[in-house]
């Protein structure tokens, strides 16, 4: 029974790789989209032993384990940038993300904290470790949000050659020093939120976590519900009474002077713009000589919001999940802030899905399917020659 477990549960793991495989090339044209893969687990080992009828578990004898397969874990979407493609259509924008490669971190900047795009560190005044372009980077809290004002230091106990472990952890050398501490403005060591969660230096690839930018969409479900939602998909049009939406038809949201989305918040069109550009490399309105803005933010009631914007935000992309449609939504450890990216005006970003790739992957999946459904078949032809052969009585 090992072997038909270990098919089974092989063959259901197939099943939702493939279905994976076919959302990716059903969106191979979907502008924005982020293909995803599947990873596999495999089920713990259990141990088999054989009882005695009425022995209350003395005498069991061990038998040996029993390997269970694998089962389909999780869909991880990749964040890799798909490549601009010109339309040279006004309601067709792209996200260009200032650190689009290499490991992302966040960093203390002219502009405030910003995640930076860095293969390189050094040691800066006081022990202070730095990106190679002398920013000092920054540590996160419990929920990700970069500390601002905090500096990371090298501990001058540590002996080792590594400064950062796995997502940037610190390590640990013979002795139990670790390569750096956190430290507030005052110098005093930082925690946060709870005693004992001490703060940490964030590394994520931007391939398939980091931090990158999306537009903000009013998502509403099949029951009316409504909900802030993110997505790359800059496929833009009009909808009713001059409100711009997404190319699902979902609302698109403004941003506040804070960078704060505004959830009652709609983009509409200025039926007095006389121009052709209608969102500058911001994502705010672009002035015709007049002085009419492109668009303006208004609330649910149409009165303009003063200071409101369509601006990007950025998210670290570990903190939200797959909606659907090609958005996203958030989670409680996401946090959302004004985003620098670029908004490039008739340019859509093409979808970063591999029709090759997924055509390779998803042979590789069927093979796989068909092999454990012929391990099945093996296993119940034998079962059944075992039972009508072995157990049945010749005629004397």
């Amino acid at each position: 029974m090992d072997g038909l477990s270990s098919a089974a549960s092989g063959m259901l793991a197939d099943e939702r790789l493939q279905q994976v495989i076919m959302n990716n090339i059903a969106n191979l044209s979907t502008p924005g989209f982020k293909q995803s893969s599947g990873q596999l687990m495999s089920f713990p080992e259990q141990l088999a032993q054989r009882y005695s009828l009425g022995s209350n578990g003395a005498g069991a004898v061990t038998l040996g384990t029993l390997q269970n397969g694998a089962y389909f874990q999780e869909s991880v979407s990749n964040f890799s940038p798909g490549i601009p493609q010109t339309t040279n259509r006004p309601l067709d924008l792209a996200l260009i993300d200032p650190a689009s490669t290499g490991d992302t971190v966040y960093a203390q900047t002219a502009k405030g904290p910003a995640p930076v795009s860095t293969t390189q560190f050094i040691v800066g005044r006081g022990g202070v470790i730095e990106t190679g372009a002398g920013q000092p980077i920054l540590p996160v809290d419990a929920n990700g949000a970069p500390i601002a004002g905090a500096r990371v230091l090298v501990n001058p106990a540590y002996h080792g050659a590594a400064l950062f472990g796995a997502s940037g952890s610190p390590v640990v050398d013979a002795q139990g020093n670790e390569s750096y501490r956190v430290v507030s403005k005052t110098g005093q060591p930082l925690t946060v939120n709870t005693p004992n969660a001490q703060a940490a230096v964030q590394i994520v690839s931007s391939q398939t976590g980091g931090v990158h930018a999306f537009f903000p969409v009013l998502n509403v479900d099949a029951q009316g519900k409504t909900r802030l939602a993110l997505t790359r998909d800059g496929q833009l049009s009009v909808g009713g009474n001059g409100f711009l939406v997404s190319s699902t038809g979902q609302a698109l949201l403004g941003t506040g002077a804070n960078g704060q989305v505004l959830l009652g918040s709609r983009i509409k069109l200025n039926p007095a713009y006389q121009g052709t550009a209608i969102f500058s490399p911001t994502g705010g309105p672009v002035f015709d000589q007049a002085g009419h803005p492109s668009y303006t933010v208004v609330n649910t009631n149409g009165q303009p919001i003063a200071g409101g914007t369509f601006a990007p935000v950025n998210v670290d992309v570990q903190t939200i999940q797959p909606l659907g449609a090609n958005e996203y939504v958030l989670t409680p450890a996401s946090t959302l802030y004004r985003s620098n990216a670029t908004v490039k005006s008739g340019t859509l970003e093409t979808s970063n899905a591999s029709g090759t790739q997924n055509m390779v992957d998803m042979i590789n999946v069927y093979r796989s399917y068909e092999a454990n459904q012929k391990m099945i078949q093996m296993i119940d032809k034998t079962l059944s020659k075992t039972v009508q052969d072995v157990g049945s009585v010749p005629n004397l």
